[in-house]
């Protein structure tokens, strides 16, 4: 009888060529816990932050504070609706996985650094990631509400929507390597919507270049990556733990750049 092999001992190529078991949840919930993300972070987040700040000008404190509000909204429908039954919760993946914390968090931050050198590179300019893009402007208060972006906000919602809930319906049902391409699309498409493209005037970002690279390739790369470091490692936490990396790098990279 021959023995099943390790996933421990498996190399990426081998890991992303095995078929994923359909979790026990449909395409069509998956589907709608990244609508519920989308509507959450363009109308429902900024409206909420308009009402705490008693303004409607999108300043990118307001759109922060926003997105921010909009992801946690989206982390709490994300856990409520996974916490209906024992298995549904177990197949978030939500366990430790093999690859110590530490070691997925210098991961997290080797992509970073990897996007963001190739982003930068490519593009000719070196500017902050969308997301935070303009934080200076409120100061102190500016930089805390990025940290929390893209420390804690990003990390816990995006890797649970994208990695943990959308990423196994989508290859279980288009293919091991299908569902990691769809799912990095969905997530460079919410990441354009979202963080890009209604603001690019206003951030002086309209050139095609800039839309390129800083609106389509540095999503899709850095939405890649974190699919594969899932599938290696089997763990949705490796993935909110190495975001927490990347979030690091982005924003002491911004820091660098409107501190210089």
């Amino acid at each position: 009888m021959t023995q099943k092999p390790d996933r421990r001992d498996m190399s990426l190529m081998q890991k992303l060529s095995l078929p994923e078991e359909a979790p026990p949840w449909s395409l069509i919930t998956a589907a709608l816990t990244a609508l519920v993300a989308l509507v959450n972070l363009i109308w429902v987040g900024p409206a909420m932050s308009s009402l705490l700040l008693g303004s409607a000008e999108p300043t990118p404190f307001l759109l922060m504070l926003g997105w921010t509000l909009g992801l946690a909204l989206t982390l709490a429908y994300a856990l409520v609706n996974r916490r209906s039954s024992p298995e549904s919760w177990q197949a978030l993946r939500l366990h430790r996985g093999f690859l110590p914390p530490q070691i997925a968090l210098l991961v997290g931050v080797a992509i970073a650094l990897a996007v963001d050198l190739v982003i930068s590179l490519a593009s000719g300019q070196f500017l902050p990631v969308p997301e935070i893009y303009g934080f200076q402007a409120q100061g102190l208060a500016g930089a805390v509400i990025a940290a929390l972006l893209l420390i804690v906000a990003q990390p816990l919602a995006e890797s649970l929507v994208f990695q943990a809930v959308i990423l196994p319906s989508l290859r279980a049902r288009f293919g091991p390597w299908g569902g990691v391409v769809i799912t990095s699309v969905l997530f460079t498409l919410l990441h354009y919507a979202v963080f890009f493209s209604p603001y690019q005037d206003s951030y002086g970002w309209a050139t095609h270049s800039n839309a390129l690279w800083h609106g389509i390739a540095y999503p899709l790369l850095t939405g890649l990556a974190f699919c594969l470091l899932k599938v290696y490692t089997g763990s949705s936490r490796a993935v909110i733990i190495g975001r927490v990396g990347a979030g690091l790098v982005f924003l002491m990279t911004a820091l660098a750049l409107v501190g210089g």
